[in-house]
């Protein structure tokens, strides 16, 4: 290539460069000052119809009304005749017309905003429209959007054509459109009941589901029915139905002569429903069946509770119990009141407590009995008790263990126990054997393909070339297939870039009419409990706890695992929260490192503390997985904080599309540089440190623009540790994420790519069509290394993850069979990821050979230069533009900072990163493993912090 062509190129794409930073800059210039005014005038305008009767609806446009009055309706109630007055105003203007015309548009997008546009203008000729609309409708959304028109509008005819759609959608986006039908509440009852003897498993499953939520004596003799149907989804929701409503009906046969594990435990609950002596009996015949247990224990102390002649005859039966089993079961019914017993215990009762404490302590329910121990002040009672349990530890070790552990420091000397020892040592993470032979392999492989490439298509020149003469033509070559290389790189992450721009605006636009009042509609979003591993945490702890439990979700409970932390993180959550230790019976589906305790406060009931022996973040994440309750998790850093809706935003887009989604993630952006006031972010900012900055331009590349991208392709292979949902139990199935305690025997330090790697693989080898999704509006904040130390650990730790993953499913690596997730996503990450640092490190050294041995000519200089440097400049300011296009985050004299640091990143941080990489690769080989300490300083807070200062780092072990 000659001089004048390499300088065409490089100008072009310099002057790209130059328009993109101008481009991204000048938008947001314009749209911080037409956004201000827009906003200014919107609110004068609402004002004006809230206060003023005699406003004249003329001087509106009838889109801008239209915004207006949707947005009003949302917040407030306006009287009925101004409402009637705009109503009538739209519906006679064009614009109504036109969006009944969208109802027939080609674009989907199209239609379903029409459908939420036309639900707030009721009137004859929109619902006749909706109807017709639904009938030919063939896209999910679109129906679930027609359909809650049509229920808002209270259109009674639009049920039966509601419900023909549902055979032709998966069972999970029927259940969203279950949940807009049960809206119709009375008028679908009428709609069910002549069609109850309707055999197909579909309607079967939809009127067992409404019978749960809407009470009707004319749907008991269906329950009673499908309460024996051999689909197991089928005879669950009904016999959910009835213990709700029709309790009675399992008290009697035939379900009380049943041994099936499920009716066993709905007939022990609908026992439980009224407290009553009798049925204290009723239940206990059922222990001698292990797998209700836990059931036949709730449903005692739920009776207990309330009536305290039950409580008696718990107490009696306890006493006069010659079963063990029984005698077990209400052992630990009577440890909901065991400070009222342990108080007894220098009274006549004495016999009876000393007995319920020996069983309890055979039971391994004795929390309420450490946290008595606690708080007591009663000398006597605190002697009486000491003489119980110093006997008791001599036979039972897991008794003094726990003492040992969890009594506070002066009552150690009661028991004569020391103070508390370190927990016994366990197999430590990320250590598993190092496949040398593999990765040598690999990077043999990676050494050999070039000069193979070189050598190969120049064999009759090199025959006859002197040994200098080859080094130099090896070095020339190269750097022509670098250029190449370089190039093909960033040409594909602008290619992900402009369908991230595509992806980001059709995202938005669906989120525009994703109302309020259709997320919250009743089990149209599925429950998610969110799991915060903490380990070392309790810099930060209060203020992401309170972020996480501030979220606007329909349903969710909170779960935060201490992983064995060495600072205040379990002590500065119990004080903060008041949280008390409670026995629990956990699920062990996922093999996990033993639990210590669960701690939980009344008050607030959607948050669990668990505490849990060191095994790391994937090990924590099992254990919270296994405590959960919900249809999904979502993994979340506890030094992390998320905005109020970004659970909302991120779970709601599992919405815009047929197939079902095993996942779903959001962004991540540094916290460093934002205020923090109770877990609420006050104010967000760029970091004034350059290495934080530096990351907030990775970050917002990397997912904002990127991740945004290969989600809209379904290729999206990694959901952030930091922010991730998954079906749970897609993850339980799949083994849960990988630990040396799991199913797999193994570890890594990237579990949240390969546990996405993992599912996809399984779907995809099952023939299970599936979507991984990504909100790119949803935004979690965390800290970030702010020293090259702590950074080059975390990237490093990035990196040997990666190498664990690539190794673990190299099967996958361009293997057709897998479609676009093996010709597509891991062929992408294998090329450019894998061993593309090689590739860079290797070029680097070789241009700089190039110079030193004089090799290098202009036209070459400038095609390396375009293709390293204006190429990276070009793809990081795109990356912004996305960004403050799609939905700005920073001010713009924050914007301009970040495009300045897109150019600087480029002479030399991202080769030097790339080094690093190629480190970590030599790191693995070794066997070097872990997660490395991360120093924390908690969040920039506007007032003094009340947490417990940290004194100890690191993030995981």
């Amino acid at each position: 290539m000659d001089a004048r062509t390499a300088a065409v190129i490089a100008a072009i794409v310099l002057v790209l460069d130059v328009l993109m930073i101008c481009l991204t800059y000048g938008v947001k210039f314009l749209r911080s000052k037409r956004s201000m005014k827009t906003e200014q005038r919107e609110a004068s305008l609402q004002q004006l119809l809230l206060t003023d009767k005699e406003a004249d609806l003329q001087s509106f446009q009838p889109s801008q009304l239209m915004k207006i009055y949707i947005k009003l309706e949302q917040t407030v109630r306006l009287p009925e005749d101004r409402r009637r007055e705009i109503r009538e105003y739209l519906l006679a203007s064009s614009y109504s017309r036109r969006q009944l015309g969208k109802l027939r548009s080609f674009s989907y997008i199209k239609r379903a905003e029409s459908a939420w546009t036309l639900k707030y203008l009721p009137s004859p000729a929109v619902r006749e429209a909706l109807l017709n609309a639904l009938r030919r409708e063939i896209h999910p959304l679109v129906i679930l959007h027609i359909a809650d028109a049509l229920a808002a509008q209270g259109v009674t005819k639009a049920i039966s054509p509601i419900v023909r759609k549902l055979p032709s959608m998966n069972l999970w986006y029927a259940q969203r459109i279950h949940a807009v039908l049960y809206t119709f509440g009375k008028h679908f009852l009428r709609y069910a009941v002549p069609r109850l003897h309707n055999s197909r498993i579909y309607m079967q499953r939809l009127f067992c589901g409404f019978a749960a939520d809407y009470p009707a004596e004319e749907l008991r003799p269906f329950l009673l029915q499908r309460a024996w149907s051999k689909n197991r989804s089928v005879n669950t929701l009904a016999l959910q139905a009835l213990i709700k409503h029709f309790p009675e009906e399992l008290r009697r046969p035939p379900f009380t002569d049943s041994r099936r594990r499920h009716i066993a435990a709905a007939v022990i609950e609908a026992y439980g429903k009224e407290a009553r002596n009798d049925h204290v009996e009723l239940i206990l015949a059922y222990s001698g069946q292990t797998a209700v247990h836990e059931h036949i224990i709730q449903a005692l102390s739920a009776m207990a509770a309330e009536e305290p002649k039950v409580l008696a005859e718990v107490l009696r039966r306890f006493n006069t119990a010659h079963d063990n089993r029984k005698k077990t079961l209400l052992a630990k019914v009577l440890s909901n009141r065991i400070e009222y017993y342990l108080t007894r215990i220098i009274s006549p009762m004495q016999e009876q407590v000393v007995s319920l404490i020996e069983q309890l302590v055979k039971a391994d329910h004795i929390s309420g009995i450490l946290i008595f121990l606690n708080r007591n002040q009663d000398k006597e009672i605190e002697q009486k008790l000491a003489a119980v349990l110093q006997e008791l530890m001599s036979r039972h070790k897991k008794l003094r263990r726990e003492m040992n552990y969890y009594l506070h420091p002066e009552k150690l000397s009661l028991f004569f126990l020391k103070q508390p020892k370190a927990d016994p040592p366990q197999p430590a993470p990320h250590q598993d054997p190092t496949p040398r032979g593999t990765l040598l392999a690999f990077l043999a492989a990676v050494f050999v393909l070039f000069p193979v490439l070189i050598f190969g298509t120049n064999f009759s020149t090199v025959s006859e070339l002197a040994w200098r003469e080859i080094g130099r033509l090896y070095v020339v070559r190269f750097n022509y297939l670098f250029v190449f290389y370089s190039a093909a790189v960033n040409s594909t992450y602008l290619i992900i870039l402009a369908v991230s721009l595509r992806a980001a605006g059709v995202q938005s636009r669906l989120w525009n009419i994703k109302d309020r009042s259709l997320l919250f509609t009743r089990h149209l979003l599925p429950a998610v409990s969110i799991v915060a591993p903490a380990y070392n945490e309790s810099a930060s702890i209060i203020e992401s706890t309170n972020s996480l439990l501030n979220q606007q979700f329909p349903d969710f409970e909170l779960i935060v695992v201490n992983d064995g932390s060495k600072d205040h993180t379990l002590n500065t959550l119990i004080e903060h929260f008041e949280l008390e230790k409670q026995d629990r019976l956990i699920s062990r589906r996922l093999k996990t490192r033993p639990l210590r305790g669960v701690y939980t406060n009344r008050n607030i009931p959607n948050l669990i503390v668990v505490d849990k022996t060191n095994g790391g973040k994937a090990d924590s994440l099992n254990m919270g997985i296994n405590v959960s309750s919900k249809e999904f998790f979502c993994g979340i850093d506890a030094d992390s904080l998320l905005e109020p809706d970004a659970l909302l935003k991120s779970v709601s887009v599992m919405l815009d599309t047929p197939e079902e989604s095993f996942a779903a993630g959001g962004n991540i952006f540094p916290v460093n540089g934002c205020t923090v006031d109770h877990g609420s972010l006050e104010q967000i900012s760029l970091p004034k440190q350059f290495l934080p900055r530096l990351q907030s331009l990775e970050y917002i590349r990397a997912f904002m623009a990127g991740r945004v991208g290969w989600a809209y392709l379904n290729s999206l292979l990694i959901i952030s540790g930091a922010f991730g949902i998954f079906d749970r139990e897609f993850a339980v199935r799949s083994g849960g994420y990988l630990t040396k305690s799991g199913k797999y025997h193994r570890d890594t330090v990237g579990e949240d790519m390969e546990l996405v790697v993992r599912i996809t693989r399984q779907l995809r080898e099952r023939g299970i069509p599936y979507r991984v999704d990504y909100a790119f509006h949803s935004n979690c904040w965390t800290e970030v290394p702010e020293t090259w130390k702590v950074l080059h650990r975390q990237r490093s730790r990035w990196h040997r993850g990666l190498i664990d993953i690539m190794l673990m499913h190299r099967r996958l690596i361009a293997n057709p069979r897998y479609g676009r997730l093996g010709m597509v996503s891991m062929l992408y990450y294998f090329l450019f990821e894998f061993i593309g640092p090689f590739i860079e490190t290797k070029g680097i050294i070789l241009v700089a050979v190039s110079f030193m041995i004089g090799v290098i000519n202009p036209p070459m200089a400038l095609l390396l230069f375009t293709a390293t440097v204006l190429l990276g400049i070009l793809v990081s300011s795109s990356a912004v533009f996305i960004s403050e296009f799609s939905r700005p985050i920073y001010h713009r004299r924050d914007v301009a900072k970040l495009l300045r640091m897109a150019v600087i990143e480029n002479f030399g941080i991202r080769q030097y990163i790339s080094f690093w990489r190629v480190q970590a690769y030599f790191s693995a080989m070794k066997g070097a493993g872990g997660w490395g300490a991360q120093t924390r300083r908690g969040f920039a807070s506007s007032q003094p912090s009340a947490t417990a200062p940290t004194d100890q780092t690191g993030k995981s072990s």
